[in-house]
């Protein structure tokens, strides 16, 4: 075999990522193992093209699946896809302005605007929120963290104390859960930030400990 039939088969596995829908799907199964409907629902692709994008990442070996009666579910193949993910989400946000730009505007947007904080300066006084769906929180948390999905975060408000700091965290860097729900928690008078990373991220560092076995 020669060099280059090496490499081909190398750019094989890099394109298998090198789509934005494949992109988001990664960065949710980081969470946790998903059903293929629950992809498709949190992502608004149809079944059929989120499987078709499944079964593609599938092929590459970057994720996993497995069948229970009719529902097949899907999750990273282990963590070293995490860690690809973040790694080109790296480069990408150094190397490529585009991304920078698009990722401060979506960022930058009203719902979304505020003051975000590093998990490392996160501390024992502080109230942890997660606000993604409650199984992404049971497959995998910030220590010491509590479930908030944001759906039911403003119904929910009243049973968070009024004199403590509450950190907010959701999937990722490009995710905007948690600063949307820093916002709706501000606007009730808490005093609520939003970390700058999440679940994706620990899972490629392991710097935070989210209970996986």
């Amino acid at each position: 075999m020669s060099k280059e039939s090496v490499v081909e088969v190398f750019a094989e596995a890099v394109k298998a990522i090198a789509n934005g829908r494949r992109l988001e799907l990664m960065e949710l199964m980081a969470q946790g193992e998903h059903a293929v409907e629950a992809l498709a629902r949190q992502t608004g692709m149809a079944t059929t093209t989120t499987s078709a994008h499944l079964q593609t990442l599938h092929r590459a070996g970057l994720v996993v699946r497995r069948r229970e009666r009719t529902t097949i579910y899907y999750r990273l193949s282990g963590d070293d896809v995490a860690e690809l993910y973040t790694a080109a989400k790296r480069v990408a946000l150094n190397r490529y302005p585009r991304l920078r730009e698009a990722l401060d505007a979506y960022m930058g947007e009203p719902r979304a605007q505020g003051p975000v904080i590093d998990p490392a300066a996160v501390t024992s006084q502080m109230v942890v929120i997660d606000v993604r769906p409650a199984e992404e929180y049971d497959a995998g948390h910030f220590p010491g963290s509590v479930s908030f999905p944001l759906a039911e975060l403003e119904d929910r408000i009243d049973e968070l104390p009024e004199d403590r700091e509450i950190v907010v965290y959701c999937r990722g860097e490009l995710c905007r859960l948690a600063r949307e729900a820093a916002v709706l928690l501000r606007a009730h008078g808490l005093d609520a930030k939003a970390m700058d990373e999440g679940v994706v991220e620990w899972r490629a560092s392991k710097e935070i400990d989210l209970g996986v076995g």
